[in-house]
């Protein structure tokens, strides 16, 4: 058999595994509970609606902002390690400048979200 086709059929097992192992793990660690009816509804259909619905997009835009910013750190480290002893120094500067520019838009992010869950009394 091919290596890379083992490799692939590993990682399917795997990838197909891991959340099955999870789930009956979960189901055989906790205790069991008699069903009713209020147990098996969802749980906002326990809830009574009031009001208009808000928008969870403006809520955490702030959030979603500084995962995004995380995540092209985190991949710019990632890809740059490798190569980073291998090539000149100026490079080195720019991707370090980078990632330091990230650091501080991360930071920036941060402070923005916390203004804006003061003001909405968080």
């Amino acid at each position: 058999m091919d290596s890379g086709i083992l490799a692939a059929f590993i990682f399917i097992l795997f990838s197909v595994l891991t959340p099955v192992s999870l789930i009956l793990t979960s189901r055989m660690l906790r205790g069991s509970t008699k069903r009713n009816p209020v147990k098996d509804t969802p749980y906002e259909s326990a809830e009574e609606s009031r009001g208009s619905r808000i928008s969870i997009m403006n809520e955490y835009l702030h959030y979603f902002s500084m995962f995004i910013a995380f995540e092209i750190i985190v991949t710019v480290v990632l890809v740059w390690a490798p190569v980073s002893k291998s090539v000149s120094f100026l490079p080195s500067v720019a991707v370090m400048g980078l990632i330091a520019g990230g650091i501080v838009l991360e930071a920036f992010l941060l402070l923005i979200a916390r203004m804006v869950e003061h003001e909405n009394g968080g």
